[in-house]
């Protein structure tokens, strides 16, 4: 891995966990609060910080790859091709979870998508920012 690939996974794994708090954790909140919440012993009292770092570390090198291998290399490319992702890997992974399991409302899982969706395209557009720029 170069540099600027790790560069690239560090910037977005970071964008990541400050933008999935704001939109997870204060401005949508309360819609999921309706389903996995009201499940005695679903969620933790004092969530795991360590692992939300591996698994946003995970997700940043899957989007790094994504984008690198589409070569975007502005922040709008970044953005939009982050957003195209993020919102495609969350309507599989949340209908599926919906279609199985009691963890989320319906409203909650035909929301997340967006909300994903602008996770990811936040987070893939410092991603190919960063790659942009370190290449010159």
């Amino acid at each position: 891995m170069s540099k600027r690939f790790i560069a690239a996974v560090a910037a977005g794994s970071v964008t990541m966990l400050l933008v999935g708090f704001l939109l997870y954790g204060v401005v949508f909140a309360s819609l999921f609060r309706e389903g996995a919440l009201t499940i005695p012993g679903v969620m933790k009292q004092t969530p795991d910080i360590l692992w939300i770092v591996a698994g946003q570390i995970g997700f940043g090198v899957l989007l790094t790859l994504v984008i690198s291998w589409r070569g975007a290399l502005t922040f709008a490319d970044g953005a939009w091709t982050g957003a195209i992702f993020g919102f495609l890997m969350a309507v599989g992974y949340d209908f599926a979870q919906y279609g199985t399991s009691n963890l989320w409302t319906l409203k909650a899982t035909l929301f997340d998508p967006f909300i994903t969706a602008a996770l990811m395209g936040s987070a893939g557009g410092v991603i190919g920012l960063v790659l942009g720029r370190q290449r010159q």
